[in-house]
């Protein structure tokens, strides 16, 4: 919806069961940003995902209504056939012909070149492309404080209830934002806010570009992770392109 870049799923603290949920959220994630006509070749049936079917679909670029092929238009697809040409089902309902021999299951983005007598395409690079193509993912054994201090970013914003009221700080945000190529914005986890998490490595808001409240005046105890993303990436949206 935000148009964000990269997902970053880092540890909040030590331990098997961490590196474990990690991975499940990853797997959940990868499986939502799949569009439906290729779950089925690229995840096995998986007890992980037996409730994936209650996320509300995604209307995306990538993730397209039916329709019928047309030139230029972009698709994903998987390798079903390889050869000289290779076969790829890209959910027309019919096969996609690329030149060249091809690893089998490999996930590609397309381009249609030619849409009769047979649906031709050329491959594109994803990373490329003028319109929004969905998240990338990063998940290791990083640390949050390791995210801060490994650096690479023009802005860290940080979130939390005891944090500066946005409305008091916006025209410097928007400043900053606005003259930003690169933004690394910090969510807590379930257990802890973000100050708690980076104290424990020495790593103080303070030393962020910003440490702000995103929802001054919340009428509730506690407010939850996928509550704070939306409410922070749509206050950040009103700032325009950065």
């Amino acid at each position: 919806m935000f148009r964000v870049d990269t997902l970053i799923i880092y540890q909040d603290r030590a331990g098997a069961e961490v590196t474990k949920e990690g991975a499940l959220l990853e797997k959940i994630l990868r499986y939502y940003d799949t569009p439906q006509y290729l779950r089925k070749y690229l995840f096995e049936k998986d007890p992980d995902l037996q409730y994936a079917g209650t996320l509300p679909p995604l209307r995306g670029p990538h993730h397209p209504n039916l329709e019928a092929p047309d030139l230029g238009q972009l698709r994903e697809g998987i390798v079903t056939a390889s050869g000289p040409v290779s076969i790829l089902n890209t959910g027309y309902g019919q096969p996609v012909h690329v030149n060249g021999r091809l690893a089998i299951s490999r996930r590609l983005t397309v381009r249609i070149t030619r849409d009769s007598p047979r649906i031709e395409a050329e491959i594109v690079d994803g990373s490329e492309l003028t319109i929004y193509w969905g998240p990338r993912f990063s998940r290791g054994n990083r640390t949050l404080g390791q995210l801060v201090k490994g650096g690479g970013y023009d802005m860290t914003i940080s979130t939390s209830r005891r944090g500066a009221d946005v409305r008091h700080v916006m025209g410097q945000l928007a400043q900053n934002w606005k003259s930003a190529k690169s933004t690394l914005l910090l969510f807590g986890s379930p257990r802890e806010g973000v100050p708690e998490i980076l104290a424990r490595e020495q790593v103080k808001v303070s030393d962020l570009s910003f440490n702000l409240n995103t929802i001054p005046e919340q009428a509730v105890e506690t407010v939850r992770t996928e509550e704070a993303l939306h409410a922070t990436l749509a206050v950040l949206n009103t700032l325009g392109e950065g």
